[in-house]
């Protein structure tokens, strides 16, 4: 999965680009290879905030989500003060992403 990711925060556009590997094998009744690995954008943004604004952050993200280009939703950032949401938009039926912070 590839992930792109813009931070907007005062006032100030962030870019980052970065990869975020896929998971791979196994088989069950629910199909995995059809459901986007949304714990991986969640790290994805985590490591994106340390970097960029140097703060610890905990995301969550929505679990289920199915892979399909276009497709969006939503994860929300807590840190110390505050939170910030992000869209996150799907590039690709793979599990590439890119996703913006979303000014509160």
């Amino acid at each position: 999965m590839h992930v792109r990711a813009w931070i907007i925060g005062a006032g100030a556009a962030l870019a980052v680009a970065g990869a975020v590997a896929g998971c791979g094998g196994g088989s069950s009744s629910f199909d995995k290879n059809k459901v986007l690995d949304t714990e991986r954008v969640e790290r994805a943004i985590e490591q994106s905030i340390l970097e960029k604004r140097k703060l610890t952050a905990m995301v969550t993200c929505p679990s289920g989500v199915e892979k399909k280009k276009g497709l969006k939703f939503r994860c929300t950032a807590a840190y110390k003060g505050g939170t910030t949401t992000f869209l996150v938009t799907q590039d690709d039926d793979k599990g590439a992403v890119h996703y913006i912070g979303l000014k509160g």
